[in-house]
């Protein structure tokens, strides 16, 4: 491939200056320590009758350097906000009852796990219910009198040769690893343990637990009663079903007889299943496998008594996040769209959507991720964490068309702090001509009135499919604090935008057209933001990180680069990632040995011989998505050159290598010391 060398010539849309948000001047900066100020507010959930709210409050601990969680229920009567009980740690969302007279909710008291049940506006449990795992998506039946819920239940290792047991007063080997299984580790989760999450039904009045399954197949939920003897869910319960990683089961499970049975036949992906009001359909998300990289995700409605499936999103060209049903005829539905997400209304029989609420999100607090979901009473009433440029989310309340933030987490922080201003701005690619969404954010300091030149970093956002948007994020924040201004944006293979906009790069990822729709960006940059085009850096995540590497494969206007967690050869990730089956399948056409010349060219390493940028590799030791021998490849190919480089290994992080506050701190740190010192 031939090297840019030369700005590319754009088409531009300018964006008005009122999509332009300020910080308080008179503050100061944001810095890397402030990553444990941050707090938010996420997963809300509205009781039956509207009257209770309750959200989780996450915030960061310097002591152990985790974002710890705690719940907070509000009281919209009287405006009253308390917290649960802290000794206990709670995970989940509390299941309220349809009477909202009480609620469920999982706990964990250091080693002991529970059903905590709690009366509606209480802060102590009025019963701990002992399990032997968490409950997972407790789910009340229609009586009010049972809860079911998922847990998972170990199952000795069957191993070819069995081990002796390691003796009292001898410094023995640690058990060797014996692996069998075809999906044996996830990204997140190392080794998988042997067992599946089996199905439990907890009798509340008599406090009686029965296990309903016990076969080798996991029992996900959520799950959702269609009367008060059988409720559905979602699943893969058949022979074979690592191999077929888009080919999902809605299956209906007899309480009483223990019985689970398969209802549908659909041939793609099936999840979140949820009866209507009457149990007589039930809704669920998903698409028939075509076997695309990216395919749309549509709201499907099941008939029980026909065995019917109707799509009633076809045409509305947005993948859906999450539904919940309001009545017979009307659910609400979550999606993004250009970098917003959205709430709507669709009414079944006319397939019309009404919008009911934007800027939902803001939970991602190191980069700009879509995220957060919403819950809804049976009058309307609708919460959802609400995002904005120049905070993290706080959980906003619509009700009778009037909209509250009930949370007040973020405000000491926006208070002692400036945040630096954002613009949100739209510019044509040079590839094709195409619209793209970008976001720009500012030093303090920024003036469009002096003549001065920024250095710009291009953040770019992973997946591939996936999107940034106009939500507050710490990482771009903190950079542009330090003089950088910072550009992000939504490249062709973006959800958001429709299916089509996705699919550009169905099968042929990275490519020509993602390369110029990001250099556009920079173009863009440097004739409107004052970017200095002698002091450009890249850097990115995941699929970000692929492509931080595919740019300063094809071009040499970058001063420096950090590519972060990323994929440099498909063949060796084909064979080293816990998502084997997956890219194999969809991602290419084939394995690498099937179609050796299509992972050659589309991988970085191919054309590692013409880097001159100097680059920075960072990855997780623990990350089994993208394995830590990817960066090792870039890192020894650029070395072979004599291309300055670093790698940097982040112990005990996975592919989320900011999981941990401090690592946001340390990933901000690494980027301004490698691009200030090309600077």
């Amino acid at each position: 491939m031939t090297r840019t060398t030369t700005s590319l010539l754009l088409l531009l849309l300018i964006a008005p200056l009122d999509n332009m948000l300020w910080g308080q001047t008179e503050s100061t900066s944001l810095s890397g320590p402030d990553v444990f100020n941050v707090s938010y507010a996420d997963s809300p959930c509205i009781s039956p009758d509207g009257r209770w709210i309750s959200y989780t409050h996450v915030k960061a601990n310097r002591d152990n350097d985790r974002f710890e969680r705690s719940f907070a229920l509000y009281d919209t009567t009287v405006s009253d906000l308390a917290t649960l009980q802290e000794k206990y740690s709670f995970t989940g969302k509390p299941a309220w009852t349809s009477d909202s007279r009480q609620f469920a909710i999982s706990a964990r008291l250091r080693e002991q796990h529970f059903i905590a049940l709690f009366d509606a506006g209480g802060r102590k449990p009025t019963s701990l219910i002992p399990t032997d795992a968490a409950a997972e998506h407790l789910t009340w039946s229609r009586d009010d009198e049972q809860l079911i819920y998922g847990s998972f239940v170990k199952k000795p290792q069957e191993r070819l040769v069995k081990l002796p047991a390691k003796e009292e007063v001898k410094d023995w080997a640690p058990p060797v690893i014996e692996i069998d299984r075809t999906i044996y580790r996830r990204d997140g989760k190392g080794y998988l343990r042997h067992g599946n999450t089996q199905l439990f039904h907890l009798d509340v009045a008599s406090k009686t637990i029965t296990q309903l399954t016990s076969d080798k197949y996991d029992h996900p939920g959520p799950y959702s009663w269609i009367d008060e003897t059988q409720f559905v869910f979602a699943a893969t319960l058949y022979e074979g079903w690592e191999h077929e990683p888009r080919n999902d089961h809605i299956y209906l499970v007899d309480v009483p007889t223990k019985t689970v049975s398969p209802v549908t036949n659909f041939g793609g992906v099936m999840s979140h299943p949820s009866a209507s009001p009457s149990g007589n359909s039930v809704a669920f998300l998903g698409y028939v496998d075509k076997g695309h990289s990216y395919q749309q995700t549509d709201l499907h409605v099941l008939n029980l008594d026909s065995g019917t499936i109707v799509n009633h999103t076809r045409e509305f060209d947005r993948s859906i996040n999450s539904h919940t049903w309001l009545d017979e005829d009307t659910l609400y539905l979550q999606f993004d769209d250009h970098g917003v997400g959205k709430i709507g209304t669709l009414a079944l029989s006319t397939h019309q959507m009404t919008e009911q609420a934007s800027d939902v999100g803001g939970i991602s607090i190191g980069r700009p991720y879509q995220g957060g979901t919403f819950s809804v009473s049976v009058k309307g009433d609708l919460v959802f964490p609400e995002a904005a440029l120049d905070r993290p989310a706080e959980i906003a309340l619509i009700k009778a068309d009037n909209k509250q933030l009930i949370s007040n987490v973020t405000t000491e922080l926006t208070r002692e702090r400036t945040v630096c201003p954002v613009e949100r701005f739209t510019y044509k690619s040079s590839f094709d001509n195409r619209p793209i969404d970008g976001w720009a954010v500012f030093p303090p300091d920024f003036d469009r009135t002096e003549q001065k030149k920024y250095p710009l970093i291009l953040e770019i956002h992973g997946g591939p499919f996936a999107n940034y948007g106009s939500r507050f994020a710490m990482e771009p924040q903190l950079y542009a604090s330090l003089g950088f201004i910072v550009v992000y944006s939504n490249p062709r293979g973006s959800t958001g935008y429709g299916e089509e906009f996705a699919q550009l790069i169905d099968k042929d990822y990275p490519q020509e057209g993602d390369f110029q729709d990001l250099m556009s960006a920079v173009d863009y940059s440097i004739e409107h933001f004052q970017a200095d085009e002698d002091r450009l850096y890249v850097t990115g995540g995941s699929g970000g990180g692929i492509l931080t590497a595919w740019l300063v494969c094809k071009t040499d206007r970058f001063k420096a680069a950090i590519s972060q967690k990323p994929v440099i050869n498909w063949e060796t990730l084909a064979y080293t990632s816990d998502g084997y089956l997956y890219f194999t399948k969809y991602w290419f056409d084939g394995t690498p040995t099937q179609v050796p010349e299509e992972y050659s060219r589309r991988s970085p390493l191919s054309y590692v011989d013409k880097v001159t940028t100097p680059t920075m590799l960072m990855t997780g030791e623990q990350d089994w998505r993208t394995p830590i021998t990817e960066a090792e490849q870039f890192y020894q190919g650029l070395k072979l050159n004599k291309v300055d480089t670093v790698l940097i290994r982040v112990p005990d992080s996975s592919h989320s290598i900011a999981a941990r506050p401090s690592r946001i701190w340390m990933k901000v740190n690494y980027v301004n010391a490698w691009f200030n010192k090309y600077r």
